[in-house]
């Protein structure tokens, strides 16, 4: 199972009622399609420490497969995703791409 995750920086506009309201229905009618299995958005609270962690929001998004996710990347749509961005951050969000890595079930 191929996963996408994209994290929002800390210290950074972030409207999360247009995020929730308008960008994710945008994103899952593009992505969708494309064997989006799961999707999840945390949001981030302070470190144990106290500290501020890098960033305050991370959706996570799970496909069948790396070929899928390839395909969600590659439609002609995500340019849309992408120039949504501005309309609640102010910035970049960092993506990240990985594989699921099954764990051993606990002792």
């Amino acid at each position: 199972m191929a996963v996408l995750r994209v994290c929002y920086k800390s210290g950074v506009r972030f409207d999360e009622a247009y995020y929730m309201s308008k960008h994710l229905p945008l994103a899952g009618g593009i992505m969708g399609p494309h064997g989006v299995t799961s999707i999840e958005v945390v949001r981030l609270g302070p470190n144990p420490d106290g500290s501020q962690p890098p960033y305050q929001v991370m959706f996570t998004a799970h496909f069948t497969s790396t070929t899928a996710l390839q395909s969600a990347m590659a439609d002609p749509r995500m340019p849309q995703i992408l120039g949504d961005i501005p309309n609640y951050h102010d910035g970049m969000p960092d993506l990240m791409v990985g594989e699921l890595v099954a764990l051993p079930p606990p002792a």
